[in-house]
Formats: C-alpha cells, structure tokens, sequence
C-alpha cells in the first residue's frame, strides 16, 4: 500500500462526514432561498436590498456577498462562507493528526522502517489530504445544483468547479500551515498553537474590513485569497491568481514542514526549551498531580489549556473594542433594532456582545471539544488506553475521568475569557451586567459538554470515525438552530441543536430548560459511551 493510498484510507472518515457537510450545507442553504426570497423579481430584489444592507455592516465577521437576488450569490455568501471555516477547523485536526497523531500511533516510525524517506511520507499525505478535501468541496457543488434544481433553476457546471476548487485550495493551505506548526512545537500544544495560528490569519482577513491598518497585512491570510473568488454570483469571477496563492502557500508549508521533519527527531520538536540537565531515572514522577483522578488530565494537558485560554482571553477583548468601533451605524439601521432584540439603555451592549461574542465563542468551544476527543480516539489507537487499562482501572472510570477534566478544563478556558471579556469592558466604559456575563460565560461548558458527549460516544464506538463524523455533527447542529425556525421545524428538532439550547444568555437570561436538556444530553451520552466501550475490544 503506497503512502497515499494510506492517507486516504487513514481520512476516509473525514472525507465521508465533511463531504455529507458540505452537500447538505449547500442544498439546505439553497432550498431555504427559495422559501425566504421567493421566485419573482421583485421579492428577490427587495430581499437582496435587506441582506446587503445587513452584511455592509458585518463584515468584520462575514464577508462582502455578490449577487444575492440569485441562488448561487446567496449560497456562496451563506454556505461557501461557512464551509470556508468548518474546512480550515477540518485541516486543523487532520494536519496536527498527520503530524503529532500519526507518531504518537507509532505509525510514522513504522513507516519509515520500510525505506520510506520523511518527505516522501509527508508529501503523500499531503497529496492524500489534497484529494479528500478536493472531494469534499465538490459535494458542496452538487449541494448546489440539487439544491437550484429544487427551485426550476440550474447551475453552470463551471462555476461549480471554480468554488470547489477553491474551497479545496483553502483547506489544503491550511493544512500546510498545520503541519509546520506542528513540526516546530511539541506533541501537546501543536493543535492548540495551529488553531490560534489559523484564527489571527482568518482575523486578520476579516478585521481588515473595519480597522484598515490591518489591510496591508491580510496577505498573508489564504482566506484572503478565497474570498477574491466570487464565481457563483451574476458578473462574478474565478480569480486564478488567487487560486495559485493558496496552492502556492500549501507547497511552501508543505516543503517547510518536509525540512523541519528531516532536522528534527521523532516525537520532538525542533526547537527544544533549555532546561536543566538531569539524569536517566526510571522510577514513578513523584508530582502529586498524577496521582489525583482529573487533576492529572489538565497537568497533562496544561500548555495545551494555556494557549486555548489565551486565545479566547484575546478574542473576547477583541470583540469588546469592536463594540465602540461598530455599534452606531448598527443603530442607525431601524430593522436591526429588532433583528437584535431591541436595545433598551443597559441591553444595548449586552445584547451585541451575546450576539457576536458568545456566538463567535461557541464555534471555538465546540472546536475545543473535537479536539478534545480527537485526544481520545488517538489513545485508543496508540496504546496509551491499554496502557492506562492495565494499572488496572475500569473503563467507566477513564470514561468519567476524560468528562470531569474536560469539565474543568473548559471552565478555566471560559473563566479566563470571561474575565478579560469583563475587564476589557470595564476599561471601554460598557455598562456590562457582570452577573449576566459571568452566567452567559460559565454556560459555554456544557455547550462545549454536549458535543464532547458525542464525541464520547463516537470514540468509543468506532475512535477512526470520530472526529470527522462529530464535525459534521456539530455543523448540523449549527444549521438545525439556525433554519430550524425559517422551515419551522418542531421544538423538538430544534432542541436538539446545542446552539438553540445555548439561548441568549445576555441578553435574556439563561435558558433553564434549554439548560437542563444539555445536561440531560451530557448524562446520557457518557452513559452510553460507558456501555459502548464496555463491550469493544481496545484498538477494534
């Protein structure tokens, strides 16, 4: 079996659950115009009119759209939008697999003692990865056309290819950016320092649009380069150029990723932390922290909690200077008065910052959490779960561990955000509830919970699968809470998207009986991955 075919076989669950994703996404995203923008001229217009003047105004987190009086302007703006960071969080975890997760398995080193050189390794699975995501952003494509065929419409073949390829020249540059993160650090922060790496790049893109001291920095994000491509819209253009960029950038990665793993040893960085020199000793560490249950997955894991808090720490603050900087000519539009909620005296910030942090806060949480059980699914492949087995402890008991450390990881994650969130309020003179705040921060845990239940679940049935299918997982959760009500969908269907249960914390309260489902979602799913991993065989 060639190195690539091994890359395909290795991802062939990303590749199943992120091309159902993307087909879904699109055609969902597609349908939906038809319901909410109509079939006649004049509809599609006054609806067009609407959104842009909505989007003019948020494009510090979505980016500009292009003909959204026709399905194919609408789907590359709501869905292609979309997918261009669902896929950056796919290459993400699949980069920092490839490179960390692979070593851990002892897979690499086996490999390699078949003649197989380092960069020819890397470069397959770069050229594996290349394939899947390429096939992935095609099955949004066809989402697309499915989707205009619903609605008497059809979709240039063209167009389609374009907005694939491009998608897939994203993914792909990212993934390239992931593995020389990954081969700079350790093994223990290098998804952490990767995804932080990732969101200044995507920031940096985005927040161009309202501090334009960023522009001539925003070059340097492939998401840049995405976004320069606007072929599904009426006029709109397949940059090539741009297109090229991104595939330049995947290369460039890719060859400095190959070089740093022919310099550096395996399950090393390259750039080692000087120490002091101590000598070989082959007894137990004497740190209390492994010795107490919990404690030893967040001493295990704290450089790792250590970037993922300082990284939400400073987008919290960042959203809060963007309130000063957004806020007025948000106001200044009478429809978004009640798009918000209605600000009313001490809401008007409240209700912004739940609006765009929390929900900006949810997506990182949820990413936390598959990285998280990414974790897991690698135990069981590279021995580490046998090992832990046989001290001996039972197997419920590393179920419960696993959920109380992620427990009190994400609420240091979500403490530490929430208070730099309220000190950088206090600082911009914010007449922020700081009870309200601590509530809507706090609940960011079980959020996070339920999608680590899931995953719990997925890892103990089949840990290969897992992290592509909790993806996919989260995204529909994601679109349930969000056309749920345009197709008006049954409360049931729609309590079971975290996102809707989540609520709006600050600006309404806490939802109790949305949080009391979480729970109930929490208790259930560890529960079950209890009795799942009871019955499977370790590595099975």
């Amino acid at each position: 079996m060639t190195a690539v075919r091994l890359s395909l076989r290795l991802g062939r669950w990303g590749l199943l659950g992120f091309s159902v994703l993307a087909f879904a996404s699109s055609l969902i995203q597609a349908v939906g115009f038809y319901q909410i923008a109509g079939h006649t001229a004049a509809s599609r217009a006054a609806f067009a009119q609407s959104m842009s003047q909505l989007a003019s105004q948020l494009t510090f987190i979505l980016a500009p759209p292009a003909g959204l009086d026709t399905v194919g302007g609408y789907v590359e703006w709501r869905s292609f939008g979309g997918l261009a960071i669902v896929f950056a969080i796919w290459a993400l975890v699949s980069g920092s697999g490839a490179a960390r997760g692979d070593e851990e398995r002892g897979l690499v080193e086996a490999v390699l003692a078949t003649g197989v050189t380092r960069s020819r390794w890397l470069a397959e699975r770069v050229m594996g990865y290349a394939v899947t995501t390429f096939v992935a952003a095609l099955a949004g494509g066809l989402g697309l056309v499915a989707g205009a065929a619903s609605g008497g419409e059809s979709i240039s073949v063209g167009p389609v290819l374009e907005i694939s390829f491009a998608l897939a020249a994203l993914g792909l540059s990212c993934y390239s950016v992931t593995l020389v993160i990954a081969q700079l650090t350790g093994g223990r922060i290098a998804t952490a320092a990767a995804g932080v790496v990732l969101l200044a790049l995507f920031l940096v893109n985005r927040l161009s649009q309202t501090f334009t001291w960023l522009a001539s920095w925003r070059w340097i994000s492939p998401f840049h380069y995405y976004e320069l491509n606007q072929p599904l819209a009426p006029g709109g253009t397949f940059d090539g150029r741009a297109t090229l960029t991104m595939l330049g950038i995947a290369m460039v990665g890719a060859a400095v990723a190959g070089v740093v793993f022919e310099l550096r040893d395996l399950g090393a960085p390259l750039v080692h932390w000087t120490s002091r020199h101590r000598p070989a000793g082959y007894e137990p560490s004497s740190s209390p922290f492994w010795r107490i249950p919990a404690v030893r997955g967040l001493y295990e894991r704290r450089a790792g909690l250590s970037v993922w808090a300082a990284g939400l720490a400073a987008v919290g603050v960042l959203f809060v200077y963007l309130t000063k900087t957004v806020i007025q000519p948000l106001l200044s539009i009478p429809a978004l008065s009640q798009f918000f909620g209605g600000f009313a005296g001490g809401r008007l910030y409240m209700t912004f910052l739940g609006y765009f942090w929390l929900s900006f806060a949810q997506l990182l949480f949820a990413a936390f959490a598959i990285t998280q059980v990414a974790r897991w699914s690698a135990e069981d492949s590279d021995g580490r779960l046998e090992m832990i087995l046989s001290t001996p402890r039972s197997r419920a008991s590393v179920v419960v561990e696993r959920a109380i450390a992620l427990t009190l990881s994400a609420a240091l994650v979500a403490a530490v955000s929430g208070v730099a969130v309220a000190i950088a309020a206090h600082y911009q003179a914010m007449d922020v509830s700081r009870e309200r705040l601590a509530e809507g921060t706090l609940l960011l845990v079980p959020f996070a919970l339920v999608f680590a239940a899931a995953g719990a679940v997925l890892a103990a049935w089949n840990p290969r699968a897992a992290v592509g299918l909790l993806g996919g997982l989260a995204f529909a959760s994601y679109l349930v809470d969000e056309l749920g009500p345009l197709f008006k969908w049954p409360t049931w269907v729609q309590d079971v998207s975290a996102f809707k249960l989540f609520g709006t914390p600050l600006s309404t309260g806490v939802d109790r009986s949305g949080l009391a489902i979480m729970v109930a979602l929490i208790l259930v799913g560890f529960a079950a991955s209890i009795l799942l991993m009871e019955r499977r065989d370790i590595g099975a």
